[in-house]
């Protein structure tokens, strides 16, 4: 699952460049004014620019968002199952292949086309196992790109509502920058107002 967090920091980190863009932008314009007026302008500009701007932790966010840990658990659900189903066929064939071996070493084929025969049986069930395997680790991970799909969702849509009454003109990644004012810091109170909301909506939450 920690292609979740990579895929979420992708999306808010595009919004710093933008950041950067508007900042240089501004303090190239506004030195032009000079002057007392044009510093409280610039200063005006500044403090606009900082209310309209928060920032959040994805990492902290997804390690305090109880819908991550249900998508989390039902995977290694699924995981365990598959293993559990890929290691029994497999102890299967290791038991017949040890009784293969044990009647080449015990001469006990009746003759050497059968031998030949069972030998060809157990090759295929081999590459079968391979191809099951292959296939299983294909299903876990469209599994996993899905479920990170649905999270990737359901965040970039809460913010999306949320932002409707805070109108902050960027929510950015603290990933993407190397300090960032605390107070701009929004990452507790999405993660309390997503899981408020999960466990309100959700029949899976913890009783």
């Amino acid at each position: 699952m920690k292609n979740i967090s990579l895929i979420l920091n992708a999306v808010l980190f595009v919004a710093v460049g933008v950041l950067f863009v508007m900042h240089f932008t501004c303090k190239s314009s506004c030195s032009k004014n000079g002057g007392n007026s044009g510093n409280s302008k610039n200063d005006s500009l500044r403090a606009s620019v900082n209310d309209d701007i928060a920032f959040i932790n994805v990492d902290s966010l997804l390690r305090n968002y109880k819908y991550y840990d249900f998508l989390e658990s039902k995977l290694l659900e699924k995981q365990k199952s598959l293993e559990a189903d890929l290691n029994k066929k497999m102890a299967a064939f290791e038991k017949e292949a040890n009784e293969f071996q044990r009647k080449v070493q015990n001469n006990s084929f009746l003759s050497q086309e059968s031998a030949q025969r069972q030998q060809e049986e157990l090759m295929e069930k081999q590459q079968n196992l391979y191809k099951l395997r292959d296939d299983l680790s294909n299903e876990l991970m469209k599994a996993s790109s899905d479920l990170e799909k649905q999270l990737l969702d359901t965040v970039t849509n809460f913010l999306k509502e949320y932002n409707k009454e805070q109108n902050y003109r960027y929510i950015l990644n603290s990933a993407g920058f190397l300090y960032g004012n605390e107070a701009l810091d929004i990452t507790d109170t999405i993660a309390s107002m997503l899981n408020l909301r999960y466990e309100a909506v959700s029949p899976e939450k913890t009783e």
